[in-house]
């Protein structure tokens, strides 16, 4: 076997990589479209004929779906896939929802806190100004601030860069969403988790990587005895 022969494969793969870091970088989801070929070869300074099998190695770990005559698009992975089937099932009880969050959410923020930048500094803030505003108009559209909610904790989470974590993003908000429907609703949870949600950007923002996560931790842990209390007293009416 000649060595060009050998080297096709770590050629396509590492130009496979380079794809991934692409993806990460233009922060595509799941369903948005690459670049056409000829503009992601001219990017990467790669021949056509080298990025299609790069391509195909994507489309075979399930991160990429090529259409013919559409083009390439993100494709969640199949782990994430397998993640949302089994948290759509909802058959997890409350505290394993919460401990998703946990073992995703502590590491993340001290992570973000040592990578946010200024604007990411400033989306995260512009978040919390966007749910202050919520709150203060009655009635409060409880739909809008979980939504809002969890764009902040996403946000972090996104900061961080970690690449299984951004994987599953959207499980992850899956699993926000039904953890949380049960405790911003309930009197007094809104403003308490609006001051623990000021005491972590501060922290972020300070660069204080242990405060933020034990900070973050203390936020989760507040919303699931809170959780857990309503729904154990829903249970018992």
């Amino acid at each position: 076997m000649s060595s060009v022969t050998q080297l096709a494969p770590q050629r396509a793969a590492r130009i496979a990589t380079q794809l991934v870091e692409l993806i990460e970088l233009q922060k595509l989801m799941p369903g948005d479209k690459l670049p056409p070929e000829r503009q992601l070869a001219d990017l990467l300074e790669v021949s056509r004929p080298s990025l299609r099998e790069a391509l195909h190695i994507l489309q075979a770990q399930g991160l990429v779906q090529i259409k013919h005559g559409q083009g390439t698009f993100v494709q969640e992975p199949v782990v994430a896939q397998e993640l949302r089937a089994s948290v759509m099932t909802k058959t997890h009880g409350l505290n394993e929802l919460f401990d998703a969050r946990e073992v995703l959410e502590v590491p993340a923020s001290k992570w973000a806190a040592e990578k946010a930048t200024k604007e990411d500094i400033r989306l995260l803030r512009a978040t919390l100004n966007q749910i202050d505003t919520i709150t203060a108009i009655e009635p409060i559209d409880f739909d809008q601030l979980q939504a809002l909610d969890a764009k902040f904790h996403l946000t972090i989470v996104g900061i961080a860069g970690n690449r299984f974590i951004n994987q599953t993003l959207n499980v992850l908000q899956d699993v926000m969403r039904m953890s949380m429907e049960t405790t911003l609703r309930l009197p007094g949870r809104s403003e308490i988790s609006r001051n623990e949600h000021n005491e972590i950007l501060a922290a972020i923002e300070n660069g204080d990587g242990d405060l933020a996560s034990k900070l973050t931790l203390q936020h989760i842990t507040g919303a699931r005895k809170t959780a857990l209390a309503d729904a154990k007293k829903k249970d018992s009416n």
